[in-house]
């Protein structure tokens, strides 16, 4: 590597090498003093800029050696990507479609749903109880809107012996039937729900107590 003129004379200096056509014998005390005092300033500068260039060879070297950084470019934008949704300025808000938004049910509409739940309940009939003593089953047949009927499933439909206490709620599965409740599919149909008796332990003549949903029929004969 090539060093600048400026570093060789610093050593050059640094090695003590005075002036040409100076000798120290040849002069007053006074300019002896100032030409030693004028040498040994020079020799400090030497120094210093020796040691400054040493810095700057050693970081030289160390910048040459080092691997060369592979720069990270930013990924594509993806041509299926979704475009960006646009952020509204300060103050500026977005309208909301009003197909969007479901009114919420007024109060009156409120009341109307549960006066006509009421006046469906109120159209239930019961037509019997009875029991078959070769299947070991009751079946329990009545009339029902449909709208109505549709709620009643196992567990909220039942009946119940008023003489001993028994509760009969268990409705049978047909491998291929499935369970065995026929709701009413339009107004004025005949539909059934059937329980397992087991040991036919509910018999004829027994009283009991049909529970259909919110529908319910005391003293009710089995045929």
């Amino acid at each position: 590597m090539r060093r600048p003129g400026w570093i060789l004379a610093g050593l050059l200096l640094l090695c003590g090498c005075a002036p040409a056509g100076a000798s120290p014998t040849a002069l007053a005390p006074v300019d002896a003093a100032a030409a030693e005092a004028t040498a040994i300033i020079q020799r400090a500068q030497a120094t210093a800029m020796v040691l400054q260039a040493q810095i700057q060879a050693t970081q030289l070297i160390q910048n040459a050696n080092a691997p060369t950084a592979t720069p990270v470019l930013p990924a594509p934008a993806s041509a299926s990507a979704a475009p960006a949704t646009p952020i509204p300025k300060t103050g500026q808000q977005t309208a909301t479609p009003l197909s969007a938004v479901s009114p919420p049910p007024t109060p009156a509409q409120t009341v109307e749903g549960e006066s006509a739940a009421e006046e469906d309940e109120s159209a239930v009939e019961l037509v019997g109880v009875s029991v078959g003593t070769e299947s070991g089953l009751i079946m329990v047949q009545f009339r029902a809107p449909p709208a109505v009927a549709r709620q009643w499933q196992q567990g909220n439909v039942h009946l119940t012996d008023e003489a001993s206490g028994a509760i009969y709620n268990e409705v049978p599965v047909a491998p291929i039937i499935g369970p065995l409740f026929a709701r009413p599919k339009q107004a004025g149909q005949l539909g059934y729900v059937m329980f397992v008796n087991p040991g036919n332990s509910l018999r004829e003549g027994a009283l009991v107590t049909v529970v259909l949903g919110k529908f319910t029929q005391e003293h009710v004969t089995v045929k």
